[in-house]
């Protein structure tokens, strides 16, 4: 098995068990933050996911791998989707958290 496989399997299942814990979360308790931060992960299994077609060379007209293709384009864009829309759940989460403590406060 290649190195660039292995990566691949293992960035996916390890997103893969960040998007279950944050699916869970949202279940539990749906607010905003906590579907930012899911679909920030959603992006980020999109990310891993790439990264195993281009290990795999499943679509090979999508050119994975190289620079300027679509494949490229869908990974960098998923990343930054991801980054952000986490960035602002967990933002979110906890101006509500503090929020919520200081209602209790009063």
């Amino acid at each position: 098995m290649s190195v660039a496989i292995l990566k691949g399997l293992l960035a996916l299942a390890t997103t893969s068990v960040l998007f279950g814990g944050s699916a869970i979360l949202f279940r539990n308790r749906r607010t905003a933050g906590r579907l930012l931060q899911l679909l920030g992960v959603g992006c980020f299994v999109v990310v891993a996911l790439t990264h195993v077609f281009e290990a795999f060379r499943v679509f090979p007209s999508m050119g994975w791998g190289s620079p300027r293709s679509v494949g490229h384009y869908i990974d960098l864009g998923a990343a930054f989707l991801g980054l952000t829309l986490l960035s602002a759940g967990f933002l979110v989460h906890a101006l509500r958290i503090r929020e919520e403590r200081r209602a209790l406060r009063k």
